[in-house]
């Protein structure tokens, strides 16, 4: 983005203030967990992407410098956008483009649309813990942390609001953060995958009903005090095309706003498959591993 010549002492002010406000990763208030800085100074973060890739960002005052797991390095300048920020360059002949609001960001090239190593990303802090084999989590803005096995993947998550930020939820919200489970943590079984999710909502209607039996596929809903905070913890079960999902939610109401600390276990009904062929998963053995993250959880 190219401004005009400057108009004086005055207008310098302005441009600065101007830069420094638009410098931050989202010009819109932040959700929890947003990149945002004021000031223009640079800031590299990591983003986590919706396959397992990975890319890291550096932000200075009106350019993005984006290193990508293959080795790729990039930078693009920032140009006018009508919400959050955008970084893009044609100088290559294809059409290079960083998008990005609160923590979330994408990077796509017009040369390939099919192409989606690094869309749907959502940046974190992800860092080895005392314990081996174990990871910590963090949003940026650093007011929630848990911690997840190594062996799990961060995954990203499609920017924007819509009904994914709880099962079941009849409305709209955000999913701020998920790490997923591979079918290889049980092979051999019906065990399909699994993910751990930490969603948020503040639609009035949302907060109003958060720890109420939603469209009556409630099985239990039991207070739970988890690192100070109480929650309700809710189990839904949910089936379709052969498929079982299992949900164990904790949700709170926090700030006027409703979090969803969940997991879903994912697995095919046992009786689908040819005899002999898949023997039934332990789904104790993951539903411990998964409510072990729910129990790391922790606003600060």
């Amino acid at each position: 983005m190219r401004n005009g010549p400057l108009l004086g002492g005055l207008v310098i002010v302005v441009i600065a203030v101007g830069l420094a406000l638009y410098f931050t990763y989202d010009t819109t208030a932040p959700r929890p967990g947003s990149v945002a800085s004021s000031t223009p100074v640079a800031n590299t973060v990591t983003f986590y992407c919706g396959n397992g890739n990975t890319m890291q960002g550096t932000f200075a005052a009106n350019t993005l410098t984006l290193t990508l797991d293959n080795g790729q390095r990039l930078t693009l300048p920032q140009v006018r956008s009508g919400s959050g920020i955008r970084y893009e360059s044609t100088s290559t002949g294809a059409d290079l483009v960083f998008i990005g609001k609160g923590d979330y960001g994408s990077f796509t090239n017009a040369a390939s649309t099919t192409d989606v190593r690094y869309a749907d990303c959502t940046a974190a802090n992800v860092t080895p813990t005392a314990i081996a084999g174990y990871e910590q989590y963090e949003n940026t803005a650093k007011t929630f942390a848990f911690t997840f096995p190594s062996a799990f993947s961060v995954a990203g998550i499609q920017p924007g609001y819509g009904p994914n930020w709880s099962a079941p939820a009849t409305t709209t919200g955000m999913v701020l953060a998920k790490v997923t489970v591979p079918q290889s943590f049980e092979p051999g079984t019906n065990f399909g995958d699994a993910w751990f999710t930490v969603g948020v909502s503040s639609v009035p209607q949302a907060v109003t009903d958060c720890t109420k039996n939603l469209e009556g596929r409630q099985s239990t809903s039991t207070p739970v005090t988890i690192n100070g905070t109480t929650y309700q913890k809710l189990l839904f079960t949910g089936v379709g095309a052969g498929n079982i999902y299992d949900t164990t939610s904790y949700r709170t109401v926090k700030d006027n706003e409703c979090y969803a600390i969940e997991y879903t276990i994912h697995y095919g009904n046992i009786h689908n498959y040819p005899p002999g062929k898949v023997s039934a998963f332990n789904e104790q053995k993951v539903a411990t591993v998964l409510d072990a993250i729910v129990q790391s959880f922790r606003f600060q």
